[in-house]
C-alpha cells in the first residue's frame, strides 16, 4: 500500500509557484497537474479550491473541506513534482481561520495528488473551528477530523478511484528492489560493454539504502555473471501489508523458457550417379505459424545447413566473401548457427567448385542446426531436393 504510520512534515512554499494572494470567497481552477488523476471513475487533470479551504478534484464541488467555514488565504501555491520516481502535483494553502484575519496563517494545509491514484493531506495548522469531510466515491460523503501536525492518505480500494480508505500516516510510492548475493558480493544486473549481466556493487550488509540505490526494478531470469551454486535474492519493498504479513505474499519470477539449438546430422549419403553433376539444391524449409485462418507469422526460428563430402568427417559451408567453401565446426552450435549456410539462400553457392569437392568418392550428405529462441518459435525441415545435370 505505500502508507507509513510517521507523519509526513509539510514541505513548504519554497520553490512553488505563487498563483494567487487574498482570495475570500473565490473558486480557482488550477493548471493542469500534468498528468491524468483517476477518481471517482474519470480521469482528471484539474483541482479546484476556493478561500473557504476546500478541494475540487475534477470539479468545483467540495470534495475535501479542511476547516471549511468562511475562510480565506494569504497565498496560494502549486507546483508539479516527483518522489521516488513518482509524478505528483502539490498544492499549499496558507490561510486564516476567518475570511478577514488577513496574515494570520492559522490554516495552513499541503495537499498533494500522485500519479498512482493517491491522495496526501498534510495539516500544518488547523484550528478546528469548521467542517473536515470527504466525499467518498461509491461510499459518500464523510466527516473527517483533521489535526495539526498530522497527516492523512487517501487510498482507493477500487481500480475505478472509488471506495478510498483514508488512513493517518505518510505515503511513500511503493517501490520494489532486487539484488543477488553471490560467492564474489552482492550484485545487481546491468549492461557491461554490451553485455548484460550480475556485476558486483557492494559488500555485505544488505541495507535499505543499498536496495534502493543499487536494486534492480526486476528480477532478471538470467544468471550471467553469477559466481558459486547458492545465490541468494534479497527483495525490498515499501508495501506495509507485504512486510507486515509476509505469508500472505509470493514472490512469482516469471520465466522465458527456451530450447537449446539442435544440430540433426544426415548419417547415411547420398551417392551422386557417375557422369552426373549437381546443378541444383532446393531445402523447404519453415519458420511460420499458421493460425486457423491460413494466415502465416513468422516467427523467430532460425536454420543452417552444411554439407560433407568426406562421410561426415568434416563438414563444409559456403563463405560468400571468399567465394568457396571452408570447414565449419557443426558442434559449435555459436558458430554453425553464424558461419553455416542460409537454406533460402542455396542460389548463391559455386556449384562448379561443389561438383570438383564430390569428384573423388561422389557422396555428399547434410547437418543441419535448428534454433529456437523461445518455444513458442517454429523451426521445420520440409524436403531436401538434389537437381542433378
Amino acid at each position: 500500500m505505500g502508507v507509513r504510520p510517521i507523519m509526513a512534515s509539510p514541505k513548504g512554499n519554497q520553490g512553488m509557484t505563487l498563483y494567487g494572494t487574498r482570495n475570500d470567497d473565490t473558486t480557482v481552477t488550477l493548471p493542469d497537474i500534468g498528468f491524468d488523476f483517476l477518481y471517482n471513475g474519470s480521469l482528471i487533470r484539474i483541482i479546484y479550491t476556493n478561500g473557504n479551504s476546500w478541494i475540487g478534484i475534477g470539479s468545483s464541488s467540495e470534495h475535501i473541506k479542511i476547516n471549511r467555514r468562511d475562510t480565506s488565504y494569504n497565498n496560494l501555491y502549486y507546483s508539479r513534482e516527483e518522489e521516488n520516481g513518482y509524478k505528483l502535483f502539490r498544492v499549499r494553502f496558507e490561510g486564516n481561520a476567518v475570511y478577514n484575519g488577513w496574515g494570520s496563517n492559522n490554516l495552513v494545509w499541503e495537499a498533494s495528488f500522485y500519479e498512482t491514484g493517491v491522495i496526501q493531506l498534510v495539516i500544518e495548522k488547523t484550528p478546528n473551528t469548521g467542517t473536515d469531510s470527504f466525499v467518498n466515491p461509491g461510499i459518500g460523503t464523510q466527516s473527517m477530523t483533521f489535526e495539526t501536525g498530522k497527516s492523512y492518505v487517501f487510498i482507493s480500494d477500487s481500480k475505478d478511484g472509488k471506495n478510498y480508505k483514508v488512513i493517518e500516516g505518510s505515503y511513500f510510492p511503493e517501490k520494489e528492489r532486487f539484488l543477488i548475493l553471490d560467492d564474489e558480493g552482492v550484485k545487481n544486473y546491468q549492461l557491461i560493454e554490451g553485455v548484460s549481466k550480475w556485476v558486483k556493487v557492494a559488500d555485505l550488509p544488505i541495507t535499505e539504502e543499498v536496495l534502493l540505490n543499487y536494486g534492480n526494478d526486476i528480477l532478471p531470469s538470467s544468471l550471467e555473471g553469477i559466481v558459486g551454486d547458492t545465490p541468494k535474492v534479497y527483495y525490498y519493498t515499501d508495501n506495509l501489508e507485504a512486510v507486515e504479513r509476509p505469508e500472505e505474499f509470493k514472490l512469482n519470477i516469471g520465466l522465458i523458457t527456451t530450447s537449446l539449438p539442435k544440430v540433426i546430422e544426415q548419417r547415411e549419403d547420398f551417392l551422386i550417379p557417375e557422369g552426373k553433376s549437381i546443378s541444383n539444391i532446393i531445402t523447404e524449409i519453415s519458420t511460420d505459424i499458421i493460425n486457423s485462418s491460413g494466415v502465416a507469422t513468422k516467427t523467430n526460428g532460425k536454420i543452417r545447413m552444411a554439407f560433407s563430402v568426406d562421410e561426415g568427417a568434416t563438414y563444409l559451408t559456403f563463405d560468400v566473401n571468399l567465394l568457396d567453401y571452408k570447414v565449419v565446426d557443426i558442434n559449435n552450435p555459436l558458430e554453425f548457427l553464424n558461419e553455416g549456410i542460409d537454406p533460402e539462400n542455396l542460389n548463391v553457392i559455386n556449384y562448379e567448385r561443389l561438383n570438383q569437392l564430390i569428384e573423388s568418392n561422389r557422396k555428399i550428405r547434410f547437418a543441419y542446426i535448428l534454433e529456437k529462441p523461445t518455444l513458442l518459435d517454429v523451426c521445420k525441415i520440409k524436403r531436401l531436393k538434389i537437381f542433378y545435370s
